[in-house]
């Protein structure tokens, strides 16, 4: 209990010496190289990803799209979607049921169609944020 006292005296005393702290004198950090621009082209090659690679990921398997771009939560949706759909699809053949066949046939036209809108679109919009990120104002 004495050390959670002293931890916590010490972050309010150390937090009130940061915040008398004068912040309008300190110089702007600004890296100059002539080797600058090249830097921040290497690293969007590295981060950048392709919206057609995309695309055709997600037309090979669902939500595999998305995973090729990081967007997780999103390859999860479109990946389940696209499978409830299949299996409700499948199981309104299988008991000759027109209203689930309906429903399974629509839900995995509207996963796949989700998927391969969406997986191309929020690559090209990772592929902006990095632009706008590392101050690159064209495409290479």
């Amino acid at each position: 209990m004495r050390c959670a006292l002293l931890v916590f005296a010490l972050l309010v005393t150390s937090g009130r010496a940061l915040a008398q702290q004068p912040t309008a004198d300190l110089p702007e950090l600004r890296l100059s190289s002539p080797y600058d621009d090249a830097i921040r082209a290497h690293y969007y090659t590295l981060l950048a990803r392709s919206p057609a690679k995309t695309f055709l990921w997600e037309a090979a398997f669902p939500g595999a799209g998305h995973m090729y771009s990081g967007f997780y939560l999103q390859a999860a949706l479109s990946a389940s979607i696209t499978l409830t759909g299949a299996g409700l699809w499948l199981a309104g053949a299988v008991r000759d049921d027109d209203q689930l066949w309906w429903a399974g046939a629509g839900t995995f036209a509207a996963g796949r169609v989700y998927g391969l809108i969406s997986a191309p679109v929020s690559a090209a919009l990772l592929n902006a944020a990095f632009r706008r990120q590392l101050g690159i104002s064209g495409r290479f």
